[in-house]
């Protein structure tokens, strides 16, 4: 008897072998991608400790060098530049009253260590290219140094992965991989772009000093990382930098030499939201992120005193700007509304604005602040350049801050404000207080900024009083006893 082979049966056990031969040869292609893949990750340099790990703020070197370069980086042209005795356009800073100077120049070199800086056309177009978001670069290297204990010798090491969790860009959906890369390195050069040259005089018992001009951060290298396809095809996914300091470090950031008073070691703060709300402003609200990297080291240095509008518009849009609007009636209206809404976007942020209630009356205030009527008075615009305000940092820096005051130097507090305290006002208190001065609920409302209903509410105890708003009440009371 013939044993008939079954249809099919050898096309389905050649189909299976050639299979098994196909899986095979996919988990070994799979294998040597997994094992190319980790070769690439160990090939990564290691990078200096990552910022923000307990914390959202933490400590970042202050002193005058890194102020006038985040300045150069966020007010660009609008800043005096001149010709120095060479010819080349520099930026100048002068410490105590002209008794010291800090300046700055730009070059385009990134490769030498003492670059040919540049004059007239050539350095304003560098200028021009430069972007506020290079600013958050540059206080993130200058955050990496205070990590080090000679930072004008130690190099720190930071990649495109640290950076982009700083900066929030992970979040960030309208831009694909090689995009945010090619963001990344742009920014990370932008601030070695600058170079400086410091006279400093004697402050008490610390020596005047010299730094000769040289790069406020030296750009030591940059290594791609590239994974490749089953093609060959190399597609570039990470970038690390290699970035020291400029000899500035070693008479502003050196804490040995504080004790022996040959040198000093300011630090500030740096907060991760402040980097993320830079990046989210900078586009549509750059007046306000210009102010918030101003108002970082102003508020460092000078707590007390009041700010004038018009200095803080200077920073925001440039005298230039705020000079065509006095010529302009149109041009006027335009700017404060800019500068309305830009004290609202750093209000919306968490930045505590107090108006003064004699010179910034509410018809001048953003919509809000006690302002009822949306046309502004005759003569506003000169008014509003005159004005006062305070502007203080998010409650929430001081709470997250990595290290605690020290008891023997008391808070420093604006003038005629009193110090901040935790306060536990009723309603009925509010209500005799006002009183007592012989106020409406319109006129407290004018003088604060809350609404006359807000006011209502909480004097006959209908909405609880926040620890914001109780502060308010308690600064317009005593600024007005």
């Amino acid at each position: 008897m013939v044993r008939k082979s079954i249809p099919g049966s050898k096309p389905k056990q050649l189909a299976t072998k050639g299979g098994t031969r196909r899986t095979r040869s996919t988990r070994q292609v799979a294998q040597k991608q997994d094992s190319k893949k980790q070769r690439q990750l160990t090939d990564r340099p290691q990078t200096s400790p990552d910022l923000f790990v307990n914390s959202t703020t933490t400590s970042m070197a202050s002193a005058m060098p890194i102020w006038g370069a985040s300045s150069i980086l966020t007010q660009r042209k609008d800043l005096p530049w001149s010709a120095d005795p060479n010819g080349k356009l520099c930026y100048a800073k002068d410490v105590e009253n002209g008794k010291g100077v800090v300046l700055f120049w730009v070059t385009e070199d990134l490769e030498h260590e003492y670059p040919a800086t540049l004059a007239g056309a050539a350095a304003l177009a560098v200028i021009d290219t430069f972007d506020i978001r290079a600013a958050c670069m540059h206080l993130i290297y200058a955050a990496h140094a205070t990590q080090l204990d000679r930072p004008w010798e130690q190099e720190l090491v930071i990649d495109d992965r640290q950076i982009e969790a700083y900066l929030g860009l992970q979040k960030r959906t309208d831009k694909n991989r090689q995009q945010k890369l090619a963001l990344i390195k742009e920014i990370a050069q932008q601030p070695c772009k600058i170079t400086t040259y410091v006279s400093w005089p004697a402050q008490g018992k610390a020596k005047g000093f010299t730094v000769e001009e040289g790069r406020l951060w030296h750009l030591l290298g940059i290594r791609y990382h590239y994974q490749q396809d089953l093609f060959g095809n190399k597609e570039l996914t990470g970038i690390t930098f290699t970035v020291r300091a400029g000899l500035w470090a070693k008479y502003f950031l050196n804490d040995e030499g504080r004790r022996d008073i040959s040198a000093y070691c300011l630090c500030g703060e740096l907060s991760k939201a402040l980097l993320e709300d830079i990046m989210s402003l900078w586009q549509h609200r750059e007046g306000a992120a210009r102010l918030m990297v101003w108002l970082l080291f102003k508020s460092k240095i000078d707590r007390q005193n009041h700010h004038v509008a018009q200095t803080l518009m200077e920073i925001a849009y440039g005298s230039q700007r705020i000079e065509a609007a006095r010529q302009d009636s149109q041009l006027r209206k335009k700017l404060a509304n800019s500068w309305d809404e830009d004290l609202l976007a750093l209000h919306d942020k968490g930045w505590q604005l107090y108006f003064h209630p004699e010179t910034y009356s509410p018809q001048l205030r953003p919509p809000g602040f006690g302002r009822s009527n949306p046309s502004r008075p005759k003569g506003f615009f000169d008014q509003l350049l005159s004005a006062q305000l305070w502007i203080d940092p998010p409650e929430s820096w001081k709470k997250d801050a990595i290290a605690p005051r020290r008891t023997s130097e008391p808070e420093i507090q604006p003038v005629g404000l009193p110090a901040q305290t935790k306060y536990t006002l009723t309603g009925a208190q509010i209500k005799a207080r006002r009183k007592e001065k012989g106020w409406s609920q319109p006129k407290l409302s004018a003088l604060s900024g809350l609404s006359q209903g807000l006011i209502s509410l909480i004097e006959n105890e209908k909405r609880s009083l926040t620890s914001e708003n109780q502060e308010i009440l308690e600064r317009t009371f005593a600024l007005n006893s």
